[in-house]
């Protein structure tokens, strides 16, 4: 479904409520996200099948803490490229699983990324990757030192928001 069609999308208070509850625990049991929600088992699958058909969740996902399978550096990179260049680039990158995120920015540059590998040694190694990519004119690479929050969950009631797990 189109991102039109999922702005377009009404969601009630029970459907915000229901997102709040899933982005914190996707594996709540129906009937406790029914308990919650005041509503029954069968209306929570009706609207997480429906929330789901739309496009408004994308995925369930589990959330891997980074350092426990071996990858302990985390950086961005800002990434300038070639006029017309920026889609192929794009695609490049993509290709690496080590990119988590590529985004279309404004600025100093014309793509942001922020990936997660190993060490400084293999971070050296993608970035000089990246810089043969056809279309890539120059970079510059912030390494994080320490994350302070980081979290995929997208505030939906007032002051409610639940955390995702900082690295």
């Amino acid at each position: 479904m189109g991102a039109e069609a999922v702005e377009d999308l009404q969601l009630d208070e029970i459907d915000r409520k229901l997102l709040d509850l899933l982005q914190a625990d996707a594996k709540l049991p129906y009937a406790q996200l029914a308990e919650s929600l005041g509503i029954s088992s069968s209306g929570v699958h009706k609207r997480v099948r429906r929330l789901v058909e739309t496009g408004v969740i994308k995925k369930f996902v589990a959330v891997v803490e980074p350092s426990s399978v071996g990858k302990k550096l985390k950086a961005f990179i800002g990434i300038s490229t070639s006029p017309g260049t920026c889609g192929e680039v794009i695609a490049k990158l993509a290709e690496h699983p080590e990119v988590l995120e590529i985004h279309e920015v404004a600025g100093e540059h014309d793509l942001f990324v922020k990936l997660i590998t190993e060490d400084t040694l293999r971070l050296n190694e993608l970035l000089h990757e990246i810089d043969r990519i056809p279309g890539v004119s120059s970079t510059r690479t912030l390494v994080v030192l320490k994350t302070e929050k980081e979290t995929g969950s997208i505030v939906l009631g007032r002051g409610t928001s639940h955390e995702g797990a900082a690295g």
